[in-house]
């Protein structure tokens, strides 16, 4: 018990340092600094670094499985489920930094599990945002680009309300118009 007490003073350390600079961000000896540790027992608990790795993405596997609980109760996109990234914003990160890494096979496919773990879980919620709940496929199609927008574009700063809101207003905006388009190119040829 006190082993994986100790042990989890390393990795709580470490996942929040990963959330914020990624893999490049974790080098034992300044964990050892910053956790006022001797850097021994780092080699003690993980062995090296790949065993630190491996249980850091442990942590987050046992996270992102309480974001999952958590996500299976929303209601709506906006604001439930952007309330919710917003609560869950070291774990966020943290998961970013997985799909940055994608010359890291165990980072990455960590990372795609758990995007189809929560594409499943959102599928008819995204549908019902858009409008668009007569083709889910359509819809989470679209999810995994505004995904990849959002990946992009965020950071710790502005992991916020106001701003997953208006990112997600704007590809709703954009669905919206491809509708109408369509809809107007095919009363068009009606006449």
């Amino acid at each position: 018990m006190e082993k994986a007490k100790n042990s989890s003073i390393w990795t709580e350390a470490g996942y929040d340092l990963f959330a914020e600079e990624g893999i490049e961000g974790i080098q034992v000896e300044r964990l050892a600094r910053i956790l006022n540790l001797n850097k021994s027992g780092f080699y003690h608990y993980f062995g090296d670094l790949d065993g630190y790795c491996d249980e850091l993405i442990r942590l987050h596997e046992r996270k992102a499985a309480s974001y999952m609980s958590d996500l299976i109760g929303i209601r709506a996109i906006d604001p439930d489920y952007l309330n919710l990234l917003v609560n869950y914003k070291t774990e966020i990160m943290f998961h970013l930094q997985l799909i940055r890494s994608k010359d890291n096979q165990l980072f990455y496919k960590t990372a795609e599990k758990l995007d189809q773990q929560e594409e499943t879980l959102l599928g008819d919620l995204w549908a019902d945002y858009l409008g668009i709940q007569g083709n889910p496929s359509l819809a989470m199609r679209y999810f995994s680009i505004v995904r990849d927008v959002l990946y992009a574009r965020l950071s710790f700063k502005n992991l916020n309300y106001s701003f997953l809101h208006s990112l997600i207003v704007e590809a709703k905006a954009i669905m919206q118009q491809m509708t109408d388009a369509k809809e107007l190119k095919a009363s068009e040829s009606v006449f």
